[in-house]
């Protein structure tokens, strides 16, 4: 199973505009057409593409379309926070520490809901890992990384996330194996956004 988590192409900002409605730049939707050729010439067998059901990253996954022929899905378990999880993730007592409280919670627990979030979304994108599949899962910066690092069981580890990059994995006799984080080889340097 190669699993190819994906954050949309840059959106616009703008005051007013509500977080779930924003729209794709002209540089996002050119960044999303470089990702969808690159798709095409390197992952030519998709099997399916699961997006978020934010704007942009519809947006996101319509582009991607033009260059992927494989059924689409919307699950609302990969929506966006509106919070920044830099502030809610876990904060290691000290990094060579690995007792049972390693870790400090920020106080509300946010972090670990939006983790469960997450996980609901994993279980259903890796049901059958063994399987020859490939997903792409169209989402967020916070999302992806999220589902990163739920896979790799650290949760106090900050991943960073331009538009259009991914982080890129597969699963292969019991082993995932991180081919990518941040990974954008389809974008000229001077494309990168966050």
């Amino acid at each position: 199973m190669r699993l190819i988590l994906v954050r949309h192409g840059q959106a616009e900002h703008r005051a007013e505009q509500e977080g779930d409605d924003l729209h794709l730049t002209e540089l996002g939707k050119r960044q999303v057409e470089l990702f969808g050729e690159w798709l095409a010439r390197y992952e030519p067998a998709i099997s399916q593409v699961v997006c978020s059901p934010l704007r942009r990253a519809r947006e996101t996954t319509t582009i991607i379309n033009r260059y992927v022929s494989a059924p689409i899905r919307v699950d609302d378990d990969l929506r966006e926070t509106n919070r920044n999880l830099l502030m809610e993730l876990p904060r290691l007592v000290h990094p060579s520490d690995n007792g049972p409280h390693y870790y400090v919670m920020p106080h509300d627990n946010y972090y670990q809901r939006f983790a469960e979030q997450t996980r609901r979304v994993l279980n259903r994108l890796i049901e059958n890992p063994n399987s020859a599949k490939t997903l792409v899962v169209v989402c967020h910066g916070g999302t992806a990384s999220t589902l990163l690092r739920m896979i790799l069981r650290c949760h106090h580890l900050n991943v960073w996330m331009n538009n259009t990059a991914m982080h890129y994995l597969t699963w292969q006799d019991g082993l995932w194996d991180l081919r990518g984080v941040n990974y954008a080889p389809h974008l000229p340097p001077d494309m990168l956004t966050t």
